[in-house]
């Protein structure tokens, strides 16, 4: 197991929340059991799960913008929404369908619903923090190019945006593969179908390609230049390393904080079922560094590096 993370004075105090003992760690990403309503549906794309009971202002309150994985369970997604509720945040999940996924057009109007979601009057103060997994940081690459094709509306979002976490993600190049794994176990379906898809790519690139192209670009850019954590494995078939550490070297490049997590033998979006002391500590690092992480639990995970 690899642990990387850029050379600047959070990333100090991100190694030595790393080294907090595992009962530590998994206690500081126990929830603090704030009262949480039901999930509001918005559409069959996005889930609203507010923490009711939160002890943080509403302004102040960060909201979190989950990208789901392709074809992905609530019951699973959710469970990374509850440690999050757990410190008082709001929760936005969001999920496309492989028809939408294969044609941005319809992705894209999910993104505008995230869009409008987050500039609701209710919650345009609230602070912004993204985690993606898998072809999330697709969705995600969407939403800045609607974030930025109207700089008016969404001016501030440089500053509310405070840190972005991305667990497995995919680039465009790696969607083909992804899908046929990501819908049957079959090895001659998985070759049939990112072959069919090769050839979509080809045929509609103005139509599809270009979508693509340009979430890609970006989310390699990361123009709000926002601190970003990774989750990743050697032995991942779709969300390969080499793609992945080169965009962490372009944001590296930029002198944006990078921090990293990568495992020899997890399979894809699995990193938190395998190691699950090691997810929780990263996470609650992170957000140490950014400067989000409010909850009763801090003062514990203090003690615990003073120790």
């Amino acid at each position: 197991m690899a642990v990387s993370s850029s050379l600047n004075g959070s990333s100090a105090l991100f190694r030595r929340c790393l080294d907090i003992k595992p009962f530590a760690a998994v206690v500081c990403g126990m929830s603090t059991s704030p009262v949480e309503g039901k999930p509001q549906a918005f559409g069959k794309n996005l889930s609203f799960r507010s923490a009711v009971g939160s002890h943080l202002d509403t302004n102040n309150r960060p909201i979190v913008l989950i990208y789901g994985w392709l074809v992905a369970k609530s019951k699973h997604i959710y469970k990374y929404g509850d440690f999050y509720l757990g410190k008082g945040f709001d929760v936005l999940h969001i999920k496309v369908e492989p028809l939408q996924l294969l044609w941005p057009k319809r992705a894209q109007q999910v993104v505008g619903q995230v869009s409008d979601f987050v500039m609701d009057p209710k919650r345009c103060h609230q602070p912004i923090l993204i985690h993606g997994f898998s072809v999330g940081g697709y969705l995600y690459g969407e939403t800045i190019v609607k974030f930025l094709s109207d700089k008016r509306r969404f001016q501030d979002m440089d500053s509310r945006i405070r840190g972005q976490i991305f667990d497995s993600p995919v680039d465009f190049e790696g969607v083909p593969r992804g899908v046929g794994l990501a819908v049957t176990d079959k090895p001659i379906l998985q070759k049939t179908i990112r072959l069919s898809l090769e050839t979509y790519l080809n045929i509609f690139s103005s139509q599809v390609t270009q979508h693509y192209k340009k979430s890609s670009e970006m989310f390699h850019l990361n123009p709000y230049r926002s601190p970003s954590l990774v989750f990743y494995s050697r032995s991942d078939p779709i969300g390969t390393p080499g793609p992945i550490e080169t965009v962490m070297h372009n944001w590296r490049r930029q002198n944006i904080p990078v921090f990293s997590r990568c495992w020899d033998d997890t399979p894809h979006v699995t990193h938190f079922l395998h190691h699950p002391v090691q997810y929780i500590g990263a996470l609650n690092a992170f957000l140490d560094s950014i400067g989000l992480q409010q909850d009763v639990f801090s003062d514990i995970s203090k003690t615990a590096i003073a120790k």
